[in-house]
């Protein structure tokens, strides 16, 4: 068996995971790699791979199909936050997957999701009324963290004002259990969501109102209902996902457009490009930066490496996105690109359920952002924002200067 390895390093080790991402696409089109939190793994490196293999069925999402060694890793870390919860579709394949994404897909709609801009539009412009301008402020505590949480909790008929509870918890959920105090952590934030979530489930049962969770509860399709625990479940992992990496997006965005100020003032000039800014960001910068975490259910030959059935697999969605076979001059930040079917919300039957959502969201914020405050600027260099350790990637604070 041929295995090509990533030079020997982790990959959490770099601020700027990209240029090393080139070197392994150049090395080959699957490479073995180390990491900090899962041990060896696969990464698929190029767009086409990638577009193919997020929907085979030959890497599962079922960490059954782990070997017994990273079965074991799984067990006492749980690495990815999805493992934090039991029965919803994340962990499961088709038919179980199928079943229940069609009931959840019946009431997310689209429909219900453009309803929420409004509050959207002005949950950011409440947000933004209360911090000081013309002195540096953190835009990831005061805005990209507090939004996403709000939305899913007004979506979902949850209390506005129990979203200051829930923040901290659903970033906890992403952290990276690399020893056994983190681990820890992240165990409590799970209980205490779980405890929370399923109080609100079983309120919602006596007193239901016309937002999703209530309509979950009814939904069905042939008689099959969501059980308590798949609906708890379903909207923790909304909140883990969800929330998380929409808040990581419009961290990276904000310091993208930054250390590009041509395309700020571009989009200043032009506001009608901030959709396909918003793709770009997603693109270049995606939250998701490694990669969909799989689970090899059979042996799998790509190219000249065969890939063993138990072993861990990334589909690798950010160095997909940087595929000069696939994007050209990937490497260039451009906010009028035509040409960018990126891979940031996966794809396949696992394609992100929330991905207008999070469309939404970036939208508004970067259309408030660009209007109230057109002299908006950091107020750190570029190179001393700190990243987040954690399974999502984006800045752990964003010091910004806000000027209209």
């Amino acid at each position: 068996m041929d295995r090509q390895r990533g030079k020997g390093r982790t990959l959490n080790e770099y601020l700027d995971p990209y240029p090393y991402f080139g070197r392994l696409r150049e090395s080959g089109r699957v490479v073995q790699i180390r990491t900090a939190f899962a041990g060896d793994g696969w990464l698929i490196t190029r767009y086409a791979d990638a577009q193919r293999l997020a929907g085979d069925p030959r890497l599962s999402v079922d960490a059954k199909h782990a070997g017994p060694e990273l079965r074991k890793r799984l067990e006492q870390f749980k690495f990815r936050f999805v493992d934090s919860f039991p029965d919803h579709m994340l962990i499961v394949d088709p038919p179980e997957h199928t079943r229940l994404r069609r009931l959840i897909s019946k009431e997310f709609t689209p429909g219900r999701v453009a309803a929420l801009k409004p509050y959207i539009r002005r949950t950011v412009d409440e947000l933004l009324d209360v911090v000081p301008v013309d002195r540096p402020i953190d835009l990831v505590a005061t805005l990209a963290a507090p939004l996403p949480v709000m939305v899913i909790a007004r979506l979902l008929g949850i209390r506005r004002e129990d979203a200051d509870f829930l923040q901290p918890l659903v970033s906890a959920l992403i952290e990276l259990p690399t020893d056994s105090e983190v681990a820890a952590r992240i165990d409590k934030a799970r209980a205490e969501l779980w405890d929370y979530l399923s109080g609100v489930v079983a309120d919602k049962r006596k007193s239901p109102d016309r937002a999703l969770l209530s309509a979950l509860i009814t939904a069905h399709d042939e008689g099959d209902l969501l059980s308590d625990t798949e609906l708890t479940a379903m909207a923790a992992v909304l909140f883990a996902g969800g929330a998380e990496t929409t808040a990581h997006a419009i961290g990276s965005g904000v310091l993208l457009l930054q250390r590009h100020p041509e395309q700020w003032r571009r989009l200043i000039e032009r506001p009608q490009l901030i959709p396909s800014a918003v793709e770009e960001l997603l693109r270049f910068e995606s939250p998701v930066t490694l990669g969909l975490i799989r689970f090899a259910a059979e042996d799998i030959t790509i190219g000249e490496v065969t890939i063993p059935r138990g072993d861990l697999v990334f589909v690798g969605l950010a160095t997909a996105n940087h595929d000069g076979q696939r994007f050209e001059q990937p490497e260039q930040f451009d906010i009028t690109r035509q040409q960018n079917a990126h891979l940031a919300f996966g794809r396949g039957v696992h394609y992100c359920l929330g991905a207008g959502l999070a469309r939404i969201e970036l939208t508004t914020v970067f259309s408030v952002l660009l209007s109230r405050f057109p002299r908006l600027r950091l107020a750190e260099k570029p190179t001393e924002v700190q990243w987040r350790s954690a399974a999502l990637r984006g800045p752990s604070a964003l010091s910004v200067i806000l000027e209209s």
